[in-house]
C-alpha cells in the first residue's frame, strides 16, 4: 500500500473530509487529492507532521512497518472477589513482586461477606509480543 492510499485510509478512519484535513495540515485540498490519488507524494519534511496528525509513525507511512505493530496493550484493570481482606493483601503482595506487568495501583473494598480487589497493571507492549497461556484447571 502506498503512502497516498494510507493517508486516505487514515483520514477516512478519523472521519474527516479532505477539506478538514487540508486545513489542519495547512495545505490545499488539491494537494490532498493528488496525494490520495498517487499523482504526487508528500514532501519529506511533511512526514513528521503527517505521522503526528494521524498518531502513527513515519515508518508506517513509508511502508517500513506493518500497521499491526501499532496496536499496544497499555493497561489492564482487573477485579477479584475474595473471601477475606488478608487474601486480597496477599494477592497484592504477589502482584507487587512481579516485574511484568507492573502493578501501578490497587483498591480493596469490602462488601457484605466478600472483599473486592481492583488492580491496575501497566503493560505498554505490542500485542504480537504478548503470549497468552491457558490456565490449567486443577482437579482433585
Amino acid at each position: 500500500m502506498d503512502i497516498g492510499v494510507k493517508i486516505q485510509k487514515l483520514r477516512q478512519m478519523r472521519g474527516i473530509t479532505q477539506e478538514q484535513f487540508a486545513d489542519a495540515m495547512q495545505i490545499t485540498v488539491q494537494t490532498v487529492s493528488r496525494w490520495e490519488n498517487s499523482v504526487t507524494l508528500p514532501d519529506i519534511s511533511m512526514l513528521p507532521r503527517l505521522a503526528a496528525f494521524f498518531n502513527t509513525t513515519t515508518d508506517y507511512l513509508l511502508g517500513a512497518e506493518p500497521p499491526e505493530s501499532q496496536t499496544k496493550l497499555l493497561r489492564s484493570v482487573e477485579t477479584f472477589r475474595l473471601p477475606t481482606r488478608q487474601d486480597a493483601e496477599t494477592m497484592v503482595a504477589v502482584f507487587e513482586n512481579e516485574e511484568f506487568p507492573r502493578l501501578t495501583c490497587y483498591k480493596i473494598t469490602e462488601e457484605k461477606d466478600t472483599v473486592l480487589l481492583e488492580v491496575t497493571k501497566e503493560f505498554d507492549m505490542e500485542l504480537e509480543h504478548l503470549q497468552f497461556r491457558r490456565s490449567r484447571e486443577r482437579r482433585p
